[in-house]
């Protein structure tokens, strides 16, 4: 009978124990806005694969809770690094934020960040900016935003 209500208990256990992916962070004020007419949770899959395609690696996605994040990549050399070398405007991290505005329509909020400098004392976000227009970086995440406003288009004015 214990075994039983244990047996029970281990689902509400495994709830209470669970994290949520999408950090408590706002994208940069600068981070451009998309709204497209797409399931916001789709969009998220989708992304992830347009992401892999281009070769970046998925360190952090839910899709139930919009939103995914790439481990740091190399631009220079077109791959996914642990560790960074001493130009810090090589490396790039991409983050989506995936949010249903209706049904129909979602808003996507990508980023495109590098670090401002390799100081490991400070948290990733602290040293992080978002790229310059004309970076590697802000490159290759306008043609990942070009390839989903193809695939979902934009709401009709």
């Amino acid at each position: 009978m214990l075994a039983w209500g244990v047996l029970m208990l281990l689902p509400l256990a495994a709830a209470c124990t669970a994290t949520a992916v999408r950090p408590y962070l706002t994208p940069f004020p600068e981070a451009p806005t998309d709204t497209l007419q797409a399931d916001a949770a789709a969009l998220v899959i989708d992304l992830s694969g347009l992401l892999t395609a281009e070769g970046l690696r998925v360190r952090n996605v839910s899709a139930e809770e919009g939103y995914l994040e790439t481990g740091w990549y190399d631009v220079v050399a077109r791959r996914p690094v642990r560790s960074f070398g001493s130009d810090v405007n090589r490396y790039i991290r991409l983050r989506f934020f995936v949010d249903p505005v209706n049904p129909l329509l979602t808003q996507l909020v990508s980023e495109a960040v590098m670090r401002r400098t390799i100081d490991p004392s400070l948290p990733d976000r602290e040293a992080e900016v978002t790229v310059p227009p004309g970076h590697e970086g802000d490159l290759l995440l306008g043609r990942i935003r070009d390839a989903l406003r193809s695939r979902y288009g934009a709401p009709a004015p």
